[in-house]
């Protein structure tokens, strides 16, 4: 097996951001409703809440719109507002255990961050745990369009483009925790389906929340430890 590049998520996949994320969604809201906090969604007020309603959605549009309210013309206002919060929030999402050295360990083979989060705010955490360098390129919310965020593969193709990948016929890992990520590996392997490009999909359940179970697009693996997903990735590269 040839394996051209590594793509990751990053939220749930290599950090733990639920706080952070959780407390700047509040923030963002405040603009919409300066009385949010007095009558928080439900979604807001636990941290379970909060990580079940963001794998029952595609993305952080649908998220905002069907839990939040946020009118569908509002969007991209408040996808504009995401990053500055973000940037303001100075909270450090824990690193996954084991992240660092596998990172390290991986560091020849091309690798890049497709995220709907900011992509100033992960850089900023990969420097913090001092990995920022074992990533060539980071693709997050606001260098894709809004029509095109996840699980449509702009950001993806966008990637590999970054990275000089060499596509014919090769393979290459994409790695996340929601199910749209598998659907946005497979939307992309189709897209490069004529290029003779295999895209392998791999689910990670770090909290243990048992949620792939109920997905229409099932990941070619599915791990639940760092050391699970370093098994797998060293068999095949």
């Amino acid at each position: 097996m040839s394996v051209s590049a590594i793509l990751w998520d990053y939220d749930g996949t290599i950090v733990n951001s639920v706080k952070k994320n959780m407390a700047v969604t509040v923030e963002v809201l405040k603009y919409f409703d300066p009385q949010i906090e007095q009558y928080l969604p439900k979604e807001l007020t636990s941290y379970e809440a909060y990580s079940l309603a963001n794998h029952t959605y595609k993305n952080w549009r649908d998220l905002y719109k069907n839990c939040f309210g946020i009118a569908e013309e509002r969007l991209d206002e408040a996808g504009r507002l995401w990053t500055p919060e973000q940037l303001k929030n100075t909270m450090k999402p824990d690193l996954f255990t084991g992240m660092d050295e596998l990172f390290m360990s991986l560091k020849p083979i091309k690798m890049g961050i497709c995220s709907q989060n900011s992509s100033r705010n992960i850089r900023e955490t990969l420097q913090f745990y001092g990995v920022s360098d074992c990533f060539e390129t980071l693709i997050g919310v606001d260098e894709v369009a809004g029509t095109e965020q996840k699980p449509h593969p702009a950001g993806f193709i966008k990637c590999l483009n970054e990275l000089a990948v060499q596509i014919e016929g090769s393979t290459i890992f994409y790695i996340g925790d929601h199910s749209e990520d598998v659907t946005f590996g497979k939307n992309a392997e189709r897209l490069l389906s004529d290029k003779g490009c295999r895209v392998v999909c791999i689910a990670v359940d770090f909290l243990g929340q048992d949620h792939l179970g109920d997905w229409t697009t099932l990941p070619d693996y599915k791990v639940k430890s760092t050391m699970e997903l370093r098994e797998i990735l060293f068999s095949k590269i």
